[in-house]
């Protein structure tokens, strides 16, 4: 049995979102990317007589709540995360190439922008032996990671050229919406994402429901999503245009 085998325990929620909880083999742990639902987590700890002392951050998550400000709180953990981050909490910012002791092993901040542009990955050394790197959402097994959330200021950028695909309701995208935008509405999503044209920018008013349909466009086979944290009104201001109304001529 290797290292992973026997310190290793991975712990996937219901929204696939990938946890793990490495043991140092001396009673103490380290919580990567747990979700706010600690229960599974805390019954591993206890099951192996361990206590969480540090707890890791790839990225800020957009479609999850992260648990380790509570970890902090309850067992002291470290939390270890990107200094571009800016989180308002207590943490030990980290850098491209910093190294956190973890006891016999090391822990070395990797940057990996493009999924959040604060985004780390974690390498884990004993000594200089690499066992394992945590890539969180910059890279997915048998997938490619999106970009998320892109804010109005980095539209006419990171978005110029894309397909606006908008999953708003009805009476929502008729009210105001960007102009030549695909109207697919979230819950006909499903059945309608052969519809959806390649590397779209999806967005819904504020950037909730379109987390959730750029994982349903995922699931369909989608790649090169990227996700407007705003709605329409933001992105025709970045783009200078004026918002369309009503739904004569709309693709949907």
């Amino acid at each position: 049995m290797g290292f992973a085998d026997d310190h290793l325990i991975p712990l996937v929620d219901g929204l696939g979102n990938s946890a793990y909880l490495l043991d140092f083999g001396d009673g103490r742990a380290l919580a990567m990317d747990a979700g706010r639902d600690l229960r599974a987590l805390r019954t591993v700890a206890e099951r192996r007589g361990l206590r969480v002392a540090f707890a890791a951050e790839t990225h800020l998550h957009a479609d999850f709540l992260s648990g380790a400000v509570q970890l902090g709180h309850d067992t002291g953990a470290t939390i270890l995360a990107s200094a571009a981050g800016r989180r308002a909490f207590a943490h030990q910012a980290l850098v491209d190439g910093d190294e956190v002791g973890l006891g016999g092993l090391t822990l070395r901040a990797l940057a990996t922008p493009g999924h959040t542009d604060e985004h780390l990955s974690f390498l884990l050394l004993d000594g200089s032996r690499e066992l394992g790197v945590f890539t969180g959402g910059s890279l997915i097994v048998n997938s490619a990671a999106r970009t998320d959330l892109l804010g109005a200021e980095r539209t006419a950028d990171r978005a110029a050229g894309r397909p606006y695909v908008d999953v708003r309701q009805e009476a929502e995208f008729a009210t105001g919406h960007v102009p030549g935008a695909l109207r697919i509405e979230l819950g006909a999503l499903s059945e309608s994402a052969a519809d959806a044209p390649a590397g779209p920018v999806v967005a819904c008013g504020h950037g909730e429901r379109a987390m959730t349909a750029a994982s349903l466009l995922e699931r369909a086979g989608h790649t090169d999503i990227a996700v407007l944290n705003g709605g329409p009104d933001d992105y025709t201001a970045a783009h200078g245009q004026q918002l369309a109304q009503g739904m004569e001529g709309i693709r949907s």
